[in-house]
């Protein structure tokens, strides 16, 4: 069990083993510290001199992963996104920062502006694909976050590729009605083999702190067709609602789901309400169905769900942290089939030792064909808040250790080092297996984790 903090990287290995809500931990800050291991320091690299590959400790029998802090100087990392922005066949890291977007080229990840002070602030959002047939990827990005600002709508805008990689992007609005636009995502949801940029906003028009926004307009989860012909031209896009009953969403992911009567993705959203899927049903017609109240402990607070995905492997578990913006590590996995519920889920608490949960993903770390469930937590615990764990903010990995899910391991990768703010799941140097990158809110980084295997 030999591990290092170095480089500023404060990274401790937990293994919780939890079993229908039985929980065990080994704290392993004690034993590293026995061993002398935690008293390594040094200092962070600058951006523009990625730090040097530093272990990250992990058990015996899970995969190992090196950290590489590749920058430092974001004022907000709100998203993440890996794409291939030079068309080199290797994937880049995409960065929505509070005033700029930016990308940093692999392998090297020398830093290349997109777009910078063009935009209302913040930008918050973004999604890569291809809009005007290039063969190159366009962004989608969402701006003007605000998140209380009910009344103005925020913004959309796509963004094309200059004549060089170090070219600023050139930038196109989309027409958009819809306050606080938190989420962009490219999702073909009309299966046309095309996809579509799906929105969710955080909030509702002239919904009010007052009535916990639940008062005013709901929350709509908004569809654009990309334009067969001139994209560039605000009238070519068209946008169509999805849904409108929701309240307060913060994420959403495509789901897996069969038995439709109509082609296309459904939706899985994060709300207040809880856990809802959206799916078509029918010419032009979608559905909103409730899965589960999630946690609704304190119904006129923070309520239901934030952060959201589904599993694509065996599983097929549904991941989320609850309530919104909340504690809880919480998977739902498939339930007895009943004809009066079509979407049957038994609900599970993982853990429950975080404050501001941020970023869900699953991803095959280990290569066992199923996958594991990757959590980003934001904020470090806050006694005054009542909090009496000491686990920090970072990135947190949750192995099923059963077929079904009903047993989950917790590997702390990360304690302290990144506020995330949002994280994903790629394998960046064509070994095989997949690697994480997370970017910070209040410690301004981009770190990456990379998978070394077992």
């Amino acid at each position: 069990m030999a591990g290092y903090l170095t480089a500023g990287v404060n990274c401790v290995t937990e293994i919780v083993v939890l079993e229908r809500g039985i929980v065990m931990r080994i704290d392993m800050r004690a034993a590293l510290a026995a061993a002398g291991i935690l008293a390594l320091t040094g200092t962070l690299a600058r951006a523009a001199d990625p730090a040097p590959i530093k272990d990250a400790p992990t058990k015996e029998g899970f995969p190992k992963f090196k950290i590489q802090e590749i920058a430092t100087d974001l004022k907000i990392g709100y998203a993440v996104l890996i794409a291939d922005i030079n068309g080199d066949k290797k994937p880049d890291i995409v960065v929505v920062d509070q005033f700029r977007v930016v990308w940093y080229e692999n392998p090297t990840w020398k830093v290349h502006t997109i777009i910078q002070g063009k935009t209302k602030p913040d930008n918050v959002c973004a999604a890569a694909l291809d809009i005007d047939g290039d063969g190159q990827l366009d962004l989608v990005l969402g701006a003007a976050w605000k998140p209380f600002d009910t009344q103005n709508p925020g913004t959309l805008q796509w963004l094309r590729r200059g004549k060089s990689i170090d070219d600023e992007w050139t930038m196109y609005p989309i027409p958009c009605d819809e306050p606080t636009v938190h989420r962009v995502r490219a999702i073909d949801v009309d299966g046309d083999g095309k996809p579509e940029i799906v929105v969710v906003p955080l909030m509702g028009r002239e919904s009010t702190a007052k009535a916990n926004w639940a008062d005013g307009r709901p929350t709509r989860v908004v569809a654009y067709k990309v334009p067969a012909s001139d994209p560039e031209k605000p009238a070519s896009w068209k946008p169509e609602v999805l849904s409108d009953s929701l309240h307060v969403a913060h994420n959403f992911c495509p789901a897996s789901f069969s038995g439709h009567a109509r082609k296309g993705t459904s939706i899985l959203v994060g709300s207040y309400e809880g856990v809802s899927l959206v799916y078509p049903e029918g010419a032009d017609k979608w559905t909103t169905t409730l899965i589960h109240p999630a946690n609704q402990a304190n119904p006129k607070s923070n309520r239901g769900a934030s952060e959201i995905k589904q599993s694509a492997g065996s599983l097929g578990v549904i991941a989320t942290i609850e309530p919104w913006h909340g504690n809880q590590v919480v998977v739902y996995t498939p339930g007895k089939s009943d004809p009066n519920k079509p979407f049957a889920y038994d609900r599970q608490v993982l853990d429950d030792h975080l404050r501001w949960g941020h970023a869900v993903w699953f991803a095959d770390l280990d290569g066992d064909g199923t996958d594991e469930l990757v959590i980003g937590v934001r904020d470090d615990p806050n006694p005054k808040l009542g909090d009496t764990f000491t686990e920090r903010r970072g990135v947190r990995i949750y192995k099923a250790a059963d077929p079904k899910g009903a047993k989950w391991e917790r590997h702390v990768l990360e304690d302290g080092g990144v506020a995330v703010e949002d994280l994903t799941v790629a394998d960046l140097n064509g070994d095989g297996k997949p690697d994480i990158v997370a970017v910070g809110r209040q410690t301004g980084n981009v770190r990456v984790y990379w998978n070394q295997g077992k």
